[in-house]
């Protein structure tokens, strides 16, 4: 019984979670970013800035993306430093896959054997 009601509590959460954009301290993703990139002239603000810019794409395109996307590349990013631009790289991955899938099923039924 304990393990069906933690596999219930586990995927209520997960939906939860998928029911709102995430709010992430990108901050120090940023911070880390500038110190490991070789490019001169970028700096945190710039990352920052990129950081809000991508979340406000999320917002808008949020009720578009399937559920089992945002699961997915939530699930994805809590793996490591949070980054709104890695984020919506994700998600728009995952839909351009699903409209290519959905695009290359056939359209019509194959013969049936006799």
């Amino acid at each position: 019984m304990i393990p069906a009601t933690l596999f219930w509590v586990g995927s209520n959460l997960l939906l939860n979670v998928a029911a709102t954009v995430p709010t992430y301290n990108v901050k120090p993703t940023c911070r880390a970013a500038i110190e490991l990139s070789a490019v001169s002239g970028r700096t945190v603000e710039m990352c920052e800035a990129s950081e809000a810019q991508a979340r406000n794409e999320i917002i808008k395109g949020w009720p578009a993306f399937t559920e089992s996307a945002k699961d997915r590349c939530l699930q994805t990013s809590a793996r490591h430093a949070p980054s709104y631009v890695e984020l919506l790289i994700c998600l728009e991955s995952m839909r351009d896959m699903q409209n290519r899938q959905a695009q290359e099923k056939p359209t019509t039924k194959p013969p049936r054997s006799r």
